[in-house]
């Protein structure tokens, strides 16, 4: 595989925006993912706002359910999805591997890294004490990639672990369960482990802090502009009116996720969603995501990270009204 060279993508990118901008045809329907791991999209889905805001150009929204990143990523890829949601890990694999997607907003920032959960009466202390075991993660998300980043600090690589793809809820119901010994998961999954099942957090890697925000198909964003500035503010008018209603906001996620209002409170106090923006240390952060995947063999070992990195992030596109 050739090394990815940014300048290449930039003359790229060029030429797909003038062709975009001339060729572009007209936009009934645009297709955006919500997820119940996403209190934004569900709070602006139950308001109507991106409806509001595109109705006036004739533009329908379809809103299309994913079950985590790797279900977006392939919704992105297929064509079946403009517009989605995804860890910030998972939008730079997919362009790493030739998904051209962008990720422009972010809808949460996680300061404490992706966990490692345990149940309450396991007597693991260590991550290497799971050598040998069985780890439901789901492939294709920053909770896999900070499990094997988790497993190489501690020595280990999943070749010494027993790695069971499974879907986030099912990987917590499976560690309740003992189907397995531990989980790479991420709320509100997470927070119902806790609050249900009083599992604790084994480990966590503030170094691997990242979280989640919105992808776009590049062809996409070059030629309807307008409409995904639109669908993002519809989105951050969601984050706003969920940080001056809280409460309300709370109640609204715990009904469309299914949740009791003790897990729903305990994914708000852990969802830092102060700045929505692209912010210049996002990437720095991502180059660590990108050299953890060329260390494990996720992407080509001559891929440019940086490079890739500068295509994935695009800070143009969503500027908050402060």
């Amino acid at each position: 595989m050739k090394k990815f060279h940014l300048n290449a993508v930039l003359a790229v990118t060029l030429g797909l925006a003038s062709l975009a901008a001339q060729a572009a045809p007209e936009l009934t329907e645009v297709r955006v993912a919500y997820s119940n791991i996403v209190p934004e999209t569900l709070v602006a889905k139950d308001k109507g706002w991106i409806e509001e805001a595109l109705k006036p150009q004739g533009i329908s929204v379809k809103w299309v359910e994913s079950l985590g990143s790797n279900k977006t990523i392939e919704f992105l890829r297929g064509k079946s999805l403009d517009i989605g949601t995804s860890s910030l890990a998972s939008a730079f694999l997919a362009r790493a591997n030739g998904t051209p997607i962008k990720y422009v907003y972010w809808t949460g920032r996680n300061g404490t890294g992706s966990p490692i959960l345990v149940r309450k009466d396991a007597t693991y202390r260590s991550i290497a004490d799971l050598k040998g075991k069985k780890i439901a993660a789901t492939p294709g998300t920053g909770p896999y990639i900070s499990l094997i980043a988790a497993l190489d600090k501690f020595g280990l690589s999943e070749k010494d672990v027993n790695i069971v793809s499974l879907q986030h809820s099912q990987g917590r119901l499976a560690l309740a369960a003992g189907q397995v010994e531990a989980w790479a998961g991420l709320d509100p999954d997470w927070a119902i482990a806790e609050v249900q099942n009083g599992a604790r957090v084994l480990f966590a890697d503030p170094d691997l802090a990242g979280g989640g925000g919105v992808d776009v198909r590049e062809d996409f964003l070059l030629a309807y502009p307008d409409v995904v500035k639109a669908v993002l503010a519809g989105f951050d008018r969601a984050r706003v009116y969920s940080r001056q209603n809280q409460d309300a906001s709370i109640k609204i996620f715990a009904e469309k996720s299914k949740v009791e209002l003790a897990v729903a409170q305990r994914v708000f106090a852990r969802n830092n969603t102060e700045h929505p923006e692209l912010l210049p240390e996002d990437t720095k952060s991502l180059i660590t995501w990108g050299e953890i995947y060329r260390k494990i063999g996720s992407i080509p070992a001559n891929t440019d990270v940086a490079a890739v990195v500068k295509a994935t992030l695009d800070a143009s596109v969503f500027k908050p009204a402060r």
